[in-house]
């Protein structure tokens, strides 16, 4: 028998016996001994052995089993309704561009890699004036050119704050909303045969555009007028003034209204589009971008009412239902855990208590760690992430479609349900045939995180070599991140011949560098890099195939638990040995920490003192009060 203490090395020590340590102990001790021994092999035993011992039904196994149920079905109409307002969103930035922007095609809206055609921009001053006279044109007949309930947002103000967007009728055209033009240029100027003069002071003004009827309707018989519209209002866009405009902003703003037969409810939405159309001069090389972006916000303030049958159809009834039990089960689920993880910890600190005052052993840190269920803490965060989401959804279906709030509920959701996925896989790692893919993980786990290491650098240094000299020259690597994105497509063989050929060859010595440089990242990486990688993860798979069950893992607390011959789980008097009265009984324990905190709030002037008194009783140890 070898006594241990602090952080000496077991594996150097001699054999522990056990049953004589327990033996030498009083009998009060050593039946508390017995007891913590048949319970920590009771709770180091897999679901199927606790089922064959106690025959008591896994109730966390099949509530994690209805979760994934039941969260997959939620998460179904949960994506379902996303996707009708995210198309909604698109849709509607589509027709804004169609009806503001002059001669858009159908083409400029398919997202294509490499795109058909260039960045939307005008070159003459001309085109200029005739693209913004399209736009004033199109706003001052939305409504009857539109195919669409697009209006006017007339959003006021009742003295008591309270807002109401009045009907606009087609004789009120003086209660139209003018647009507003913003402009960023700097202060001036001057050029003369062989002399410049500049004055690049930052200047920011912004136009408010009333025009009036008549003006409106010769600018849309005669689109070059609107030239001299503005420059009664001192707004030119003259060749002069390539220079000193930098940008040019159109803002107004639109309502619509929205009916999807496929809502929780089907009540119509109402929407503000806040539109900005930006001339995009900044690079003052003759070529003018022209932008479009509409952000669309979702309006509380909607008047009307809805003529239907009934208040709450079946459809909004099954996912209110659903969303109920989905909060239920997690719930459930979040208590089991953390009554799970309590009572591991309170058998810990019992473990701990009995090796340090009766055999004179400390555990490592290993052996201690081994009574956290990592697993267990994952299906606690998915839980967490679940209720918080659907709390979110309840919000969204009361009408409060914000969109940051559909991010963060399909973000919380849609991650908590990945690790709801991956919590199933602590139940199949019992299975010799299943368990395979954790073990090898959890084996390779340490020498691919050193490996990634060194080739996260080796990654690194490609990345910024090729953004900074083939980011000028190529459309993939134009930004840090599209050339991160560039290269890892390389990495799974994606792409090359389009890589190779998007390298402008206006620069010989670059069109020859990026492609060596190509073929150096494609070789190292594809047939080095990634073959070690995989060689790495094979070699962990070969080592638990071959050697599974024969490494047994040492450790005191293994040799304790082990130390006590595992009986016969058929019969049923071995099974009595792991009844609930012949183990610690760890709820008496629980109940005798007791903790009593005393918050005094005394306030002198704006000076407020808080004092704290923590009295614990732990297990009949004494007490411990702390004051702060």
């Amino acid at each position: 028998m070898t006594s241990m203490r602090g952080g000496d090395d077991f594996g150097s020590t001699m054999f522990i016996d056990f049953d004589e340590l327990l033996g030498s102990l009083q009998p009060e001790q050593k039946d508390q001994g017995e007891r913590l021994r048949r319970n920590l092999l009771f709770f180091f035993m897999d679901p199927i052995k606790k089922w064959t011992v106690r025959r008591q039904f896994p109730f966390k196994l099949a509530l994690q089993i209805l979760k994934i149920v039941f969260v997959t079905i939620q998460l179904v109409l949960f994506a379902e309704m996303r996707i009708t307002h995210v198309d909604f969103l698109g849709d509607t930035v589509t027709v804004m561009r169609h009806k503001f922007l002059k001669d858009w095609d159908d083409g400029r809206d398919t997202v294509v890699y490499p795109p058909d055609s260039g960045r939307y921009s005008v070159y003459k001053s001309a085109d200029l004036i005739e693209n913004f006279a399209f736009i004033v044109t199109s706003y001052y007949s939305i409504r009857e050119e539109s195919f669409a309930s697009f209006s006017y947002d007339t959003t006021l103000h009742h003295k008591f704050g309270e807002e109401y967007n009045p009907v606009i009728w087609d004789h009120d055209f003086d209660r139209i909303p003018p647009m507003k033009l913003c402009i960023n240029r700097i202060a001036s100027v001057v050029v003369r045969n062989s002399t410049y003069e500049f004055d690049i002071s930052e200047v920011y003004e912004c136009h408010k555009l009333n025009f009036t009827k008549a003006e409106v309707a010769n600018i849309s018989s005669n689109a070059m007028v609107l030239q001299d519209i503005l420059a009664v209002r001192n707004i030119t866009f003259k060749h002069e003034d390539a220079l000193i405009i930098s940008k040019a902003t159109v803002h107004f703003n639109l309502r619509t209204i929205h009916f999807s037969p496929v809502s929780t409810d089907q009540t119509p939405e109402c929407y503000r589009i806040e539109v900005k159309v930006a001339f995009d001069n900044s690079r003052h090389t003759g070529q003018v971008f022209i932008d479009l972006n509409a952000v669309i916000s979702y309006e509380k303030l909607c008047n009307g009412r809805i003529l239907k049958g009934g208040s709450v159809s079946a459809y909004s009834f099954v996912i209110g239902l659903l969303d109920i039990v989905v909060l239920l089960m997690c719930l459930s689920s979040l208590i089991l855990c953390c009554r799970a993880l309590i009572k591991a910890h309170l058998l810990k600190i019992k473990t701990l208590e009995f090796f340090d005052n009766y055999l004179s052993l400390n555990l490592s840190v290993s052996d201690q760690l081994s009574f956290l269920n990592i697993w267990y803490v994952m299906i606690l965060v998915n839980d967490v992430f679940i209720i918080i989401g659907t709390v979110c959804k309840f919000t969204i279906e009361f009408k409060d479609f914000d969109n940051d709030l559909f991010t963060t509920t399909g973000i919380l959701l849609g991650t908590g349900a990945l690790l709801v996925y991956i919590g199933l896989l602590r139940y199949l790692r019992f299975f010799n045939q299943y368990n395979i893919l954790i073990l090898t993980i959890k084996k390779s786990l340490p020498n691919m995180l050193r490996f990634m290491v060194c080739a996260i650098v080796l990654y690194a240094g490609f990345l910024v070599a090729g953004w900074v000299i083939i980011g000028p020259y190529s459309i993939k690597f134009r930004t840090l991140a599209q050339s991160s994105e560039a290269l890892f497509s390389l990495l799974n063989g994606d792409d090359m011949f389009a890589t190779f050929y998007t390298i402008n060859d206006s620069n010989t010595t670059i069109k020859v560098f990026g492609t060596i440089y190509i073929y150096i990242f494609v070789s190292l990486f594809i047939y080095v890099v990634l073959s070690l990688f995989i060689a790495i993860i094979m070699d962990a798979y070969e080592v638990d195939r071959y050697q599974q069950g024969l490494v047994i893992e040492r450790s005191i607390l293994r040799e304790f638990v082990n130390s006590l011959e595992v009986p016969s789980l058929s019969d049923p008097e071995a099974r009595a040995q792991f009844a609930q009265s012949q183990l610690l009984r760890l709820a008496v324990y629980w109940n005798r920490v007791v903790c009593q905190v005393y918050v005094c709030f005394h306030t002198n002037g704006t000076i407020v003192n808080l004092h704290v008194s923590l009295i614990i009783r732990y297990c009949g140890m004494g007490s411990y009060t702390s004051t702060a």
